[in-house]
């Protein structure tokens, strides 16, 4: 994670203050009084100490003085083309997802698969960007919990048998891999925390995780939804 330094800060607080778009693929957290940020298309977060105050967001938008937005500007963190707004990340979940064997492991077993061949093609340490761009599209309807809780506890029963069982971001990819091709969905919730730094993702619907303990991801501020 690289420090942004905000010397600048204190010399514009008295600059107008305006609202502008974050550059598509940049993401912005409060975590208590600095600023993390997450840049898809390096693959990398940053960490702007004690800027949280300066700074307020609004959807995709920022606001802050004029003084910030052009540091931000200047770091290709923020421009003037407006986007179609992301997903909104969640609540922090407070309760496990209930799953339960409702589904043949056979198609289960296929979907992942096909889903350990699409990680292992994308190479050992793929891209947050690559891996969100090789799932299957979101279904397009409403999603079923029971078909949720179905593929979630085919996953488990699985995954033993996967060789590299990987991080977070592995785990998270094949089983919401794995729930859309089944025809359902789940939120991809990405968390940060800072001193010391720490990266964290799971999966949720509604107020529960699926893949991970909700005390252990209660210690992160999300950052991005997928």
């Amino acid at each position: 994670m690289t420090d942004l330094s905000p010397h600048d800060m204190a010399s514009s607080a008295s600059l107008p203050v305006e609202s502008r778009p974050l550059t598509h693929g940049v993401y912005i957290a409060p975590v208590e009084a600095d600023l993390v940020i997450l840049d898809l298309r390096s693959d990398t977060y940053a960490c702007l100490p004690h800027a949280a105050p300066a700074l307020r967001i609004v959807g995709s938008n920022v606001e802050a003085d004029l003084g910030l937005l052009g540091l931000l500007t200047e770091a290709g963190l923020v421009d003037g083309a407006p986007h179609c707004p992301g997903l909104t990340p969640p609540a922090l979940p407070a309760r496990p997802f209930r799953s339960r064997s409702a589904l043949s492991s056979i198609p289960a077993a296929a979907h992942l698969l096909v889903a350990v061949g699409r990680a292992r093609r994308l190479g050992p340490t793929p891209p947050i960007k690559a891996l969100i761009d090789a799932l299957p599209r979101k279904p397009v309807r409403r999603v079923d919990t029971a078909r949720v809780a179905a593929v979630t506890a085919a996953f488990a029963r699985l995954m033993p048998w996967v060789p590299g069982q990987g991080a977070c971001l592995h785990r998270a990819f094949l089983l919401l891999f794995m729930l859309r091709c089944a025809g359902a969905d789940a939120v991809w919730v990405f968390g940060v925390r800072t001193w010391p730094f720490s990266a964290h993702c799971w999966l949720q619907v509604g107020d529960a995780v699926l893949d991970d303990d909700p005390e252990r991801v209660s210690r992160y501020t999300p950052i991005m939804a997928v």
